[in-house]
């Protein structure tokens, strides 16, 4: 089955560009999207789809938030007894060279940081009680590095009610991140087009060049198979079979990747250079691949689960046919 974008989906996808394109002088224009006011409405199908649609939008516009800390943060919410949007979720993440690591992405000023320690529970910090070094990556992220003193963090959700809430937050988070990597992958392909279409070799365009339509149409349809499975995905919330969230997560790192891939191959010499904007598509697309499992981590834990349970990945068409449409 072919999922598309309904026109309400689009819609919002369309306005949330363009709040996230005018200056900030107007404010947080996630206010002016009402989008902390979906926080508490994920249950409900159309109020899912808006939210995640922020963030392919993030994506395309190269825009940051503390969206995705707020998303994975919703379930402890009922726990912490924290409104929509003032808990943020700080995302555990191991580094080779340093070891785990705690990030968050954002602007967090005025909001508390939930701290996750798997096994020990979890626990509600002051963002003022913290230390937040900037990470420099390229992708116009807002990345920083908590700097916790051990004896600020207690557990205050037990890990009994920690444990399922963590699930459901890394369910959402993943999703989310194959949304932004999806954006930031179409961002990356519109520049390839608009490139293929004014660059001339011989007196025409590079883009009536089959080598170059070829490219452009692998970029497009890593793109299309990418947003049919986070569509599907965000629709049938729960009802995906277990672990999906890592299977469209994977799916999305591996697509992000070569459609960036691609786009730089017809963009050529100019692609490679600091003032065109590929860059910024394309390390955004490595850097949240980075985040709750890579790729390649993912691949394969699946693929090692899937030998030792025989499970079915494939969701279930009943589902699918169950699910409006």
């Amino acid at each position: 089955m072919t999922v598309t974008v309904e026109q309400a989906d689009q819609e919002f996808l369309d306005a949330a560009c363009l709040a996230l394109r005018a200056p900030r002088e107007g404010g947080d224009p996630l206010d002016a999207l009402g989008w902390w006011d979906l926080l508490g409405e994920l249950a409900d199908r159309d109020a899912r789809m808006a939210a995640l649609a922020l963030f392919r939008a993030q994506g395309r516009e190269l825009a940051t938030s503390a969206a995705l800390g707020a998303l994975m943060a919703q379930p402890f919410l009922a726990a912490t007894g924290h409104a929509p949007g003032s808990l943020v979720a700080a995302i555990n993440h191991r580094s080779r060279r340093r070891g785990e690591r705690l990030i968050v992405i954002g602007d967090v000023a005025g909001r508390s940081l939930l701290v996750d320690r798997p096994g020990q529970g979890a626990g509600v910090v002051d963002a003022d009680r913290v230390g937040l070094r900037p990470l420099e990556v390229a992708g116009r992220l807002a990345l920083h590095e908590v700097e916790l003193d051990p004896s600020a963090w207690a557990p205050t959700v037990a890990e009994s009610h920690a444990s399922p809430a963590r699930a459901r937050g890394q369910f959402l988070g993943r999703l989310a991140l194959a949304w932004e990597i999806l954006g930031a992958a179409e961002g990356a392909l519109a520049l390839a087009v608009a490139h293929a279409a004014t660059r001339e070799q011989f007196g025409k365009p590079i883009g009536t060049f089959q080598a170059v339509r070829h490219l452009l149409a692998w970029a497009k349809t890593d793109c299309v198979a990418l947003e049919s499975v986070a569509v599907t995905a965000a629709r049938l919330d729960e009802a995906t079979p277990p672990r999906h969230d890592e299977v469209v997560k994977a799916l999305a790192g591996r697509n992000g990747r070569r459609a960036c891939e691609r786009a730089l191959q017809v963009l050529g010499a100019i692609g490679f250079t600091a003032e065109h904007s590929h860059h910024h598509f394309h390390s955004r697309v490595l850097a949240l691949d980075a985040l709750l499992g890579t790729s390649a981590e993912l691949t394969h834990a699946l693929g090692g689960w899937v030998r030792q349970t025989r499970a079915d990945l494939a969701v279930d068409a009943a589902a699918l046919l169950a699910s409006p449409q």
